[in-house]
């Protein structure tokens, strides 16, 4: 009976960890700095560039002085 339970537990916790991941878009670091040192894309600088790379979008991530653009992939 506590294999049963063990075994139920560990097949529960693999379909969390499965689904836990789907329907997220997963951001993806470029190396790319925002023009905007606040971090604002006022222009879609970053969302534009990310679009050309292939991405679904992307937009600023960081803190002031050093935001980065950051592309989204889905999953």
């Amino acid at each position: 009976m506590a294999t049963n339970k063990i075994s139920f537990f560990l097949v529960l916790c693999i379909c969390v960890l499965l689904s836990s991941g789907f329907g997220k878009a997963a951001l993806n670091p470029t190396g790319k700095k925002c023009p905007d040192p606040n971090g604002v894309d006022k222009k879609a600088a970053c969302y534009s560039y990310c679009k050309t790379q292939g991405f679904m979008g992307g937009s600023c991530q960081g803190h002031k002085g050093n935001y980065m653009c950051k592309c989204y992939e889905g999953k």
